[in-house]
């Protein structure tokens, strides 16, 4: 799929991103001027695997350097740079503490090309951190809230991995108790 088209976007999520999405996009990771791979999945498989063993999976299959960016519409997720020096992951995460609570996953990638593609990116990747870390307003995340996130996001896909086998064999055990009933009447 990414060897024919960079830009995967999920459709378990249609109101989650706005129409354009798709187009607006691609023109963003076009301006960071190396390959650029975007795999927009639903929020509760970003993480399992986690974000980063997904971006070097991905990375293996395709066998192409580039940028790599796997989130979900929310904009939680990772961004990686192989074959080069762009500092994706830091930059990545600034644009998400940068975020706003009413930004589409859109308006962050936007950001996060403007940062990694910037001649002074790193300057402008640490400021944007900093001024996360100052505004006491920001409607963006906190470092700990992401990871607060994801680990409330792993534990919720932990428990639907358990628990719904476990409700499947008690739906089973009892509508044969309940057969078993009728059958005796």
């Amino acid at each position: 799929m990414l060897a024919d088209d960079p830009v995967q976007l999920t459709d378990h999520a249609p109101r989650a991103l706005p129409y354009d999405a798709y187009e607006r996009i691609r023109a963003a990771v076009a301006r960071l001027h190396v390959p650029a791979y975007v795999v927009v999945t639903p929020g509760w498989t970003q993480v399992a695997p986690k974000d980063d063993d997904l971006i070097a999976s991905l990375h293996d299959r395709l066998g192409k350097d580039g940028v790599y960016i796997v989130t979900d519409p929310s904009g939680s997720g990772a961004a990686r740079h192989f074959g080069g020096t762009l500092p994706a992951d830091r930059a990545w995460t600034a644009a998400y503490l940068r975020s706003g609570r009413d930004e589409t996953l859109v308006e962050q990638i936007t950001r996060f090309v403007d940062l990694v593609s910037a001649p002074d990116a790193q300057r402008r990747i640490e400021q944007a951190r900093e001024e996360a870390r100052r505004d006491d307003s920001s409607d963006g995340p906190s470092e700990s809230d992401i990871r607060d996130r994801k680990e409330m996001a792993a534990f919720g896909a932990g428990s639907a991995l358990t628990g719904v086998p476990l409700l499947a064999l008690l739906l089973r055990r009892s509508s044969r108790r309940g057969a078993a009933r009728t059958a005796r009447r």
